[in-house]
C-alpha cells in the first residue's frame, strides 16, 4: 500500500495557542513544510488540519472550527509591549486587564501544567507563556501606579 522507499517529507513543528469555536484556548502543535508560513497552511485547499495535542495525540481539526491561532514563536519576538502581550488596549479598564491576565495565565500556570504530565516542549512553552503574562501584567500595574 505504501512505498517505504519514499522519503518522508520534512516538517517543522510550531507550537501555538489554538482557540476553537468552543472558546477554549489549547496548546497544540502544527507541522508545516520548511519555509512555509502558518497562514499559508491555514489557507491551503485542505478542509482539515492535523494538530498534535499536548498529550502527544494527533487531532484532526476542521479549519472552519478554528477561531484564532497564535504561533508561539512569533509571540516571543522582542519589542512587544505589555499590552500587546496580554492582548488588551491601553485604554482597557483595570478590571478588563485583570480578567484578561487571569484568562491568559490559568491554562499555562505551572501548578496546572505539572499535573498534566505533558511533553517537555509543551512544559517549556507554558512556562515561557506564564512568565510573559506575569511580566506584562506587572509592567502594566507599575505603569498605572497600582500595586494590588
Amino acid at each position: 500500500m505504501f512505498d517505504s522507499s519514499q522519503t518522508k517529507k520534512t516538517r517543522v513543528k510550531i507550537l501555538m495557542r489554538v482557540e476553537l469555536d468552543d472558546g477554549i484556548e489549547r496548546l497544540m502543535a502544527l507541522f508545516v513544510a520548511p519555509n512555509t508560513r502558518v497562514s499559508d497552511t491555514l489557507n491551503d485547499n485542505r478542509m482539515f488540519l492535523p494538530f498534535e495535542a499536548a498529550d502527544g495525540t494527533t487531532e484532526i481539526i476542521r479549519k472552519e472550527a478554528i477561531r484564532r491561532i497564535v504561533p508561539m514563536e512569533s509571540s516571543t519576538r522582542p519589542g512587544r509591549g505589555p499590552y500587546d502581550i496580554l492582548g488588551v488596549s491601553e485604554t482597557a479598564s483595570d478590571a478588563e486587564i485583570k480578567a484578561t491576565y487571569h484568562k491568559a495565565i490559568t491554562p499555562v500556570h505551572p501548578d496546572n501544567i505539572q499535573a498534566l504530565n505533558l511533553p517537555p516542549d509543551f512544559v517549556q512553552l507554558a512556562n515561557r507563556m506564564a512568565a510573559q503574562a506575569n511580566e506584562a501584567y506587572a509592567k502594566i500595574k507599575k505603569l498605572r501606579g497600582r500595586e494590588d
